[in-house]
């Protein structure tokens, strides 16, 4: 058996991510919302008056503060 080590987050790491979020999901969208977490909710059991929620928590690797990515014009120029 392999061995696996989960590093977990610290509480004010965490406290910074969930403000970022409802700053986010409070200016967004409904479909942006949607988008946004189906991005990370695995799985939903509702079982009687009891929710239970599988997710994964999008946080970026140590010592970075924000994640740059490019994204591709999807715009074609010319052509008919």
């Amino acid at each position: 058996m392999s061995e696996r080590r989960i590093e977990l987050a610290d509480v004010n790491t965490v406290t910074a991510y969930v403000k970022d979020l409802q700053n986010l999901l409070s200016t967004s969208l409904l479909i942006e919302k949607k988008v946004l977490i189906r991005s990370f909710v695995r799985d939903i059991k509702v079982t009687g008056k009891n929710v239970f929620i599988t997710y994964t928590m999008p946080i970026l690797p140590d010592g970075t503060s924000e994640e740059n990515q490019e994204v591709l014009s999807i715009v074609q120029y010319g052509g008919r």
